[in-house]
């Protein structure tokens, strides 16, 4: 199950009570969502771009759904990591061997472009790559505050930025037991558009 929602460019009033229905959804589904604002019809879409953060099991929903989007259209994806500058030559080789056998795992029939990048600003090297790409997907990494959900900054960043189509995926909030956790209430929402 994928729930899928749009997401237009939208500012002022629209864009806080949109960005109250996104956070309602994301807080209450009980199955992964993704919010979609495309600027090209699916069906061009060829070139794909999905940073990558960690070497974990949350990178993998992210990668296969790029891989299946790919497949449909005969399109590549590049998987990105940006690392520190003083990433050592041999730490980022390793890093690429790892993120090869990791893509090979969860899609063994496709053919990733891996690239890390070393600099200093994630979201500049992110924004540099995606100027090659039709469509950049990103996990949606919500933390909880205060005063409710926010996305993380770093996405947020990104989501304001970036000049092409966009899908953020976000996974349903569990506890660790696998319970649906408590909602905090929602007293302050981030702007998103």
């Amino acid at each position: 199950s994928l729930i899928v929602m749009g997401w237009g460019q939208i500012t002022g009033f629209r864009a806080r009570f949109f960005g109250n229905v996104i956070d309602n959804v994301l807080w209450t589904s009980h199955c992964p969502v993704a919010l979609v604002r495309l600027l090209l019809s699916p069906t061009e879409i060829q070139r794909i771009l999905v940073p990558i953060e960690n070497l974990t099991a949350e990178a993998v929903r992210p990668v296969r759904f790029a891989q299946i989007l790919a497949q449909g259209n005969q399109g590549q994806v590049t998987l990105l990591h940006v690392c520190d500058r003083n990433t050592t030559t041999s730490k980022r080789a390793w890093t690429q061997s790892q993120l090869a056998l990791l893509a090979s795992k969860w899609a063994p029939q496709s053919n990733f472009d891996i690239q890390i990048v070393p600099h200093e600003d994630i979201v500049r090297a992110i924004l540099n790559a995606s100027q090659s790409t039709d469509l950049v997907i990103l996990r949606s990494k919500r933390r909880r505050t205060a005063g409710g959900l926010a996305i993380s900054d770093l996405t947020t960043q990104l989501v304001q930025q970036l000049n092409c189509s966009l899908v953020m995926l976000g996974e349903p909030q569990r506890a660790l037991t696998g319970v649906p956790t408590q909602r905090l209430p929602n007293k302050v929402v981030p702007t998103i558009g």
